[in-house]
């Protein structure tokens, strides 16, 4: 099994190469790993300060300069975890109906897989596609309090 892990800056510069997050190799892959990171470039639910759209791509430039690894509680984050970044989901500018659904569609094969998706956007409407695309696999997505 390859194992998808952050490239090291001593095989490629972290100013160069195309900017995933935290240096992950991009694919839209859903087997042998754990994790997928996507963007989901969309602000058509705000009316004030817009700009969430560009938050995926602000995220992954300063993602770079992050390492896997704590120093105060001495972990490796990919000593236990593998993952991807799976790119941006596709969004229709104007069209909230189209979008939610193309969220839900795109983030299935993760959930169908196992795998967790981390998704990094634009405004809170984009959570509601996200939840149905696990609930349908996983069944009800919620929290409830454990009974005392």
């Amino acid at each position: 099994m390859t194992e998808y892990k952050p490239i090291a800056p001593r095989q490629l510069p972290k100013f160069a190469g195309i900017k995933t997050y935290m240096r992950l190799p991009h694919g839209r892959i859903t087997k042998g790993i754990d994790l997928a990171v996507a963007g989901v470039p969309r602000d058509g639910a705000t009316s004030y300060r817009t700009g969430q759209r560009m938050a995926p791509e602000a995220i992954r430039e300063v993602s770079v300069t992050l390492r896997p690894y704590n120093l105060a509680l001495d972990v490796d984050i990919f000593e236990n975890c593998c993952g991807v970044d799976y790119g941006d989901v596709a969004v229709v500018p104007g069209y909230i109906g189209e979008t939610c659904a193309k969220i839900e569609a795109e983030l299935m094969p993760l959930a169908e897989a196992g795998v967790i998706p981390v998704v990094m956007g634009g405004d809170h409407s984009i959570t509601l596609p996200e939840l149905r695309a696990v609930a349908r696999v996983h069944g009800p997505v919620d929290y409830r309090p454990a009974a005392t």
